[in-house]
Formats: C-alpha cells, sequence, structure tokens
C-alpha cells in the first residue's frame, strides 16, 4: 500500500514541483503549489498564520492547536516525534517540521522518503534575525514571496525600533531565565532567548557560557539576579520561587521583581515581538 502511494506522490510531482534545501542540508521536492499544510511546532504554525494562510493547515501539532481557534481538533502531533500514520492519512502536500520532531533522528524521515512526501526541516533559529530568514523561507515554500515580504517589514520595523530604544543602554540589569527548576535549567549564551534578553536591554547573567544549561544554585546566587523571567507555560513558578529559602537574597527576590511574560518567548516566529516588548518595558522599569 505505501509503496503505491509513493509512486503516486512521486509521478505527480514530476512536472509541478521545484527542489529546495531544508535546514538539515537534503534536497527535497516540493510541489509548486501547496494547498494542504501539516505544520508540527508552534513556531511554523504562528508563520503561516500570520501569512494569512490558515486555510491551507489540515494538521498540527497539540500546541499550534491551542494557536487559533480555527485550528481546533486539527492537533494530531505531540512535537517530539511525527505521527507517520496520521500524517500520511491527511495525505499533505508539504510537512514543515523542526528538528524537534525527530526523535529518532533524520531516521524519523525514511517513510516519508520512500511515500515521496515531502517535509522540509526548518533551521533551527538561535537569534531574534533568524526569524526573517523563516518568513523568507515560508514564503518560497508556500509560493507567496509577497505575503512574506509584507510579514518580514511589519516584523523588522517593530524589532528595529525596539534595537534603538535599547542598543545605547550601558548598565544593564542581571537577568535570569528559568525553564526549569530542578535540577535548574536555563539559557545560556547563543540562544534565541538569550538573545531576546540582550536586545530587550538586559544581559543574561549565564550568557558567557553556551547553549542550554544546568548551573548550580551556588553559581546562579554568586551571579545575583536583579530579574528574574518566566514563560506564561510556567507561570506558576512565579510564586514558588517566592518560597524558596536559599533564594531570599537575591536582588530579584528582595525587590519583587520576578515576572511572567508571554509563552512566545519559547517560539522563534514574528509573535515573539509580544514578549520582547513585555521584557524591554520591565527592564525599564526602576
Amino acid at each position: 500500500m505505501y509503496k503505491i502511494l509513493g509512486l503516486f506522490f512521486y509521478l505527480f510531482s514530476l512536472s509541478f514541483s521545484e527542489t529546495v534545501v531544508d535546514g538539515l542540508g537534503r534536497e527535497i521536492e516540493i510541489p509548486l503549489k501547496v494547498e494542504r499544510i501539516v505544520s508540527t511546532v508552534p513556531s511554523n504554525t504562528e508563520l503561516i498564520i500570520d501569512m494569512g494562510l490558515i486555510d491551507k493547515i489540515v494538521g498540527v501539532d497539540i500546541y499550534s492547536e491551542k494557536i487559533s481557534q480555527e485550528l481546533k481538533g486539527l492537533g494530531v502531533l505531540n512535537t517530539n516525534a511525527l505521527n507517520e500514520e496520521k500524517i500520511i492519512e491527511l495525505a499533505p502536500d508539504l510537512v514543515i517540521a523542526s528538528s524537534h520532531n525527530l526523535s529518532k533522528g533524520v531516521d524519523s524521515l525514511k517513510i516519508f522518503e520512500e511515500l515521496e512526501i515531502p517535509v522540509f526541516v526548518v533551521h533551527t533559529s538561535v537569534n531574534l534575525e533568524d526569524v526573517c530568514n523563516s518568513i523568507d523561507q515560508m514564503g518560497k515554500l508556500l509560493s507567496e514571496p509577497g505575503k512574506a515580504k509584507v510579514l518580514k517589514k511589519r516584523y523588522t520595523e517593530k524589532l528595529d525600533s525596539i534595537k534603538n530604544m535599547t542598543s545605547k543602554i550601558k548598565k544593564r540589569r542581571r537577568v535570569y531565565f528559568e525553564i526549569m527548576p530542578e535540577p535548574i535549567y536555563t539559557t545560556g549564551g547563543k540562544t534565541f532567548i538569550n538573545s531576546m534578553i540582550e536586545v530587550a536591554g538586559g544581559r543574561n547573567i549565564f550568557s558567557e557560557e553556551g547553549g542550554w544549561i544546568t548551573p548550580s544554585l551556588e553559581k546562579l546566587i554568586e551571579k545575583n539576579p536583579e530579574i528574574i523571567f518566566i514563560g506564561e507555560d510556567k507561570k506558576e513558578l512565579v510564586e514558588d520561587i517566592k518560597t524558596r529559602v536559599e533564594w531570599q537574597d537575591i536582588d530579584a527576590v528582595k525587590n519583587n521583581r520576578i515576572y511572567v511574560v508571554d509563552e512566545g518567548i519559547n517560539r522563534p516566529s514574528t509573535r515573539v515581538l509580544i514578549a520582547l516588548e513585555q521584557m524591554q518595558k520591565l527592564l525599564e522599569e526602576r
């Protein structure tokens, strides 16, 4: 059955496709006109929606389903893996995925390659400027460069406005972003969240360490953050931090400067600007 489906997709694509290179460096044949999209992470879903193409989405991950009422009932995937049977059943023209979906590495893509179902793995953004590349990429994939251009202009104008307000700050507040409490899990440098902290006008206390890290409590206390940020999806941690006995001498706790920001902070899409503006205003307060 899979081989018959694969032959069908292959023959159909010969005259109506183009070759693109995805974030993994794979060459993929995609249709020139995409009408049925499966999006497997919220950041990709938000870009598609913000380009005005929500009507082309036929399936999403369970987190994307919460983004819009129009996606209710389409959440059929977990973000850590690609649901092969469900995706095949949906018969998409294109699956727009992320490396977060590849629980089995590139082996996760084998069944789709056999069936000639194109899966484009988007390059993971590590800073706010990378979102512009994602917009351009989405415009090319969906043959909508005009809509991508409009969205990119709107995004860059707002981003540049915030940068202009924060670029000349000389004394930046020390910031800690909590992802998980036990063990302590946070962002070091060269990550998307680190980029957000810097552009918003703060200084990540662990910026000298690369990637995602698990520092000791002693090191966190020594770094003494002035402000603590938490994503909206973990807002219950605010009250938890306030009652942690060992944290009482940290400036952010003493001065009650623990803030929840929009959950978009975890998603490299255009909507990350909501969280960025929140952070900028909170860092500006004295």
